[in-house]
């Protein structure tokens, strides 16, 4: 199969320098600056401070590495005029949920008023990947085939170990919390898509939902767009950690349009297990052991990962393989997650108190997320 073309968004907590909480103070007149600089690339979130830049459609990861690192680094200039900076990441350390402001835009206004306590508490930064899907091919038949690998991008990705000012115990409380929503975390099984358009039907009409903009699942057929999208990934403060998710999902799809159907992937046991997956890279990030789908035979995460990458090598190309490489890099010597928590404890130790040692983890974040020269996983 011929690469596919792909798209990447990417969302930022804009960040006060003083406190290190989300800003509370500059953000409309850094949201116009932004806005000026990078115009339709970059666009408002949930939140006041939330920002996400959107790729234009992409042809390869270099291209990918050229417009994420311009726009981090155009944003991250951008927010030190209002004294502030920008942090890629599933949860701010210091994100404190009931005092982080809302929106003021009409469809926000209704996911609040609707969602009420929720979304209030929603206060989250995702990685999206859309990768296009060839005219004529059932996209959810595809689906069924990419969500069981869903787990090993969310335990690569994983970037949310803090909550409300404190460690929680999680590597990724980001899907924690997405689990309060209805209509997220990992999809309901259809067979196809004239079952999923049964189902999409029933919903609107009884006015559950407005559209299938509405149905917020791990990965989704997109209502806009030819595509697939991938939406279990935490925000990644290393950019080549985003590059990785994109590339790695890019071909796990290009291996699921070539490779033979094999039952299990409609099997209904398959999302089973994939739930019990999802649970186990929320909580472990990439250790411990995963349910290997196929076999139902549990794996470290580095070996299921192995398996997978022995799959969907050939549809990576050769100047792209480095993905691989820093795939099994991170299972390795740990992703996000592990990171911010070295960072914290190396503070606890050193004798700083609880939050000076979490000033440690925001600046450091801030640090990788506007690409400056700061030392990368070992």
């Amino acid at each position: 199969m011929a690469a596919s073309t792909f798209g990447i968004e990417e969302e930022y907590f804009l960040t006060d320098l003083a406190s290190r909480c989300v800003a509370q103070h500059g953000v409309e007149a850094f949201a116009i600056s932004s806005r000026r600089a990078l115009g339709q690339r970059v666009t408002r979130e949930m939140f006041a401070a939330q920002f996400e830049v959107v790729t234009p459609v992409l042809n390869s990861l270099d291209e990918a590495r050229d417009c994420l690192g311009q726009a981090r680094t155009t944003m991250a200039d951008l927010a030190s005029e209002f004294g502030c900076g920008i942090l890629a990441a599933g949860t701010h350390p210091l994100g404190q949920w009931r005092s982080v402001q809302a929106t003021n835009m009409a469809r926000y206004r209704a996911i609040f008023d609707d969602y009420r306590i929720v979304a209030s508490r929603s206060v989250l930064a995702g990685l999206h990947v859309h990768v296009g899907v060839p005219e004529g091919v059932d996209r959810i038949r595809l689906m069924n085939r990419l969500t069981p690998w869903l787990p090993l991008l969310l335990g690569l990705s994983a970037s949310s170990p803090f909550w409300d000012g404190r460690p929680c115990g999680l590597m990724s409380y980001r899907q924690a919390v997405c689990d309060e929503w209805p209509r997220m975390g990992i999809p309901d099984h259809f067979r196809d898509d004239a079952e999923y358009q049964r189902y999409l039907k029933v919903m609107t009409d009884t006015d559950c939902i407005g559209s299938a903009v509405n149905l917020w699942w791990n990965i989704r057929p997109s209502l806009r767009f030819p595509t697939l999208e991938l939406r279990i990934a935490d925000a990644c403060p290393r950019l080549d950690d985003a590059l990785c998710i994109a590339g790695l999902f890019r071909a796990m799809l290009g291996h699921a349009l070539d490779a033979p159907h094999h039952g299990w992937f409609d099997d209904p046991l398959t999302r089973i297990l994939t739930l019990e997956n999802r649970w186990r890279a929320k909580r472990r990030g990439l250790r411990g052991l995963f349910i290997e789908p196929h076999s139902q035979s549990t794996l470290p995460f580095a070996a299921w990962l192995d398996e997978v990458l022995a799959c969907i090598g050939e549809q990576i190309a050769p100047d792209e393989r480095w993905v691989m490489a820093h795939a099994r890099k991170l299972a390795r010597v740990g992703g996000s997650a592990e990171n911010q928590l070295i960072t914290y404890r190396r503070a606890r130790s050193g004798g700083a108190d609880h939050r000076a040692a979490l000033f440690d983890v925001v600046d450091r974040l801030m640090q990788q997320t506007a690409l400056q020269d700061v030392r990368q996983i070992a």
